[in-house]
């Protein structure tokens, strides 16, 4: 069985950009290959090197809000993607560029939702809290293809509207 890895990035401070990393927070209480990357940015790399198969959970602002998309991902070492204003804000694009880089080769998928608000200190929105079905249904998909079983106990819109209120709160 190929070693498998599912990474939540994202940070809750700024609204629905926290999704990612508050989904891997509620899902890693039930699965040990579920990793929150939280904003670590670039500093999630070492976490990735062992692995066959990554799965990221993240934003896309070019997604309209709450919809969600599932895309492999090839990795980019693109001059406009390591030009970071801010090594927190890595996209999963590049983080697969740098494994490659290192002689890596995973297989890579990202499964996003598209965020309606990302200002600082706000609540997720509506729209992101509704798509934690859709995507939790995807991810169900894409750990089958790999021989994996998500276990899930709960709601999960709920876990993640709990980890918001924990990060918010403090």
């Amino acid at each position: 069985m190929e070693r498998l890895l599912v990474v939540g990035l994202g940070n809750p401070i700024y609204g629905d950009d926290g999704f990612g990393s508050c989904l891997a927070q509620f899902l890693s209480l039930f699965n040990s290959f579920i990793l929150d990357g939280n904003a670590h940015g670039i500093g999630v790399l070492g976490n990735l090197t062992d692995y066959d198969v990554l799965v990221f959970l993240d934003i896309d602002t070019r997604l309209p809000p709450g919809a969600v998309a599932v895309e492999r991902i090839e990795g980019s070492l693109t001059v406009s993607e390591t030009r970071l204003v801010d090594a927190h804000r890595t996209p999963p694009s590049l983080l697969v560029g740098y494994l490659r880089a290192m002689g890596k080769n995973p297989k890579a998928y990202l499964i996003a939702v598209g965020p309606k608000r990302v200002e600082p200190l706000s609540p997720p929105s509506e729209e992101v809290l509704a798509a934690s079905y859709t995507v939790l249904s995807e991810l169900r998909q894409k750990l089958a293809e790999f021989g994996y079983e998500l276990k899930v106990e709960g709601d999960v819109k709920k876990g993640v509207e709990e980890c918001y209120r924990r990060v918010l709160r403090a």
